[in-house]
Parts: structure tokens; sequence; C-alpha cells
């Protein structure tokens, strides 16, 4: 394969201006295993402990568990539960 940049078109004008060259795209066939998943729920009950505090809090964070939601069941029912929902990647 032979590739000669000395002659090229200008480009609306603009004399300096060279055409670029396609990069090549590569694509493997690698087998990619699913991602697995493992979940932690902690249930307060306000009656009787406090919300997790930051300290609390950060110490999941630094055990790789990600809080993605929570459930304040405080006003909708007669209980009164917060239920705090995390998710971390499972250690092979």
């Amino acid at each position: 394969m032979s590739l000669s940049l000395a002659r090229y078109q200008s480009t609306f004008g603009q004399q300096d201006v060279r055409p670029m060259i396609p990069m090549p795209m590569v694509y493997e066939n690698v087998p990619v295993a699913p991602t697995n998943w493992e979940y932690r729920v902690l249930s307060v009950d306000t009656r009787e402990m406090a919300l997790p505090d930051v300290a609390t809090l950060n110490e999941l964070g630094d055990q790789g568990w990600l809080l993605t939601g929570v459930l304040d069941q405080r006003n909708s029912t007669q209980s009164a539960f917060v239920h705090y929902y995390f998710v971390r990647q499972k250690m092979a």
C-alpha cells in the first residue's frame, strides 16, 4: 500500500489544509462476562435508632457500597422505618 501526500486539493480556498487519512477501526470478538452485583438494605426504626450519620455512610462508601435509594415510610404508613438501599460490584 502506498500513500502520497505530495498533491492535495485546496479546501474552500485554504491552501495549507490537507485531507485527513481515515483512521482504521479494529473490532475484536471478546466475550464479556456480565457484571454481578450484591445488594444491602439498611433498615432503621427511627423510634429506636438515629438515622445514619455522615461517618456511617462514609464507612459504607469506603467498603464499596453505593447508595442507590432511600424509602422513607414514616409518613406513608404507621411504620417508623427508613430503608437505605446499597449496591456494589460482587468481588470474585
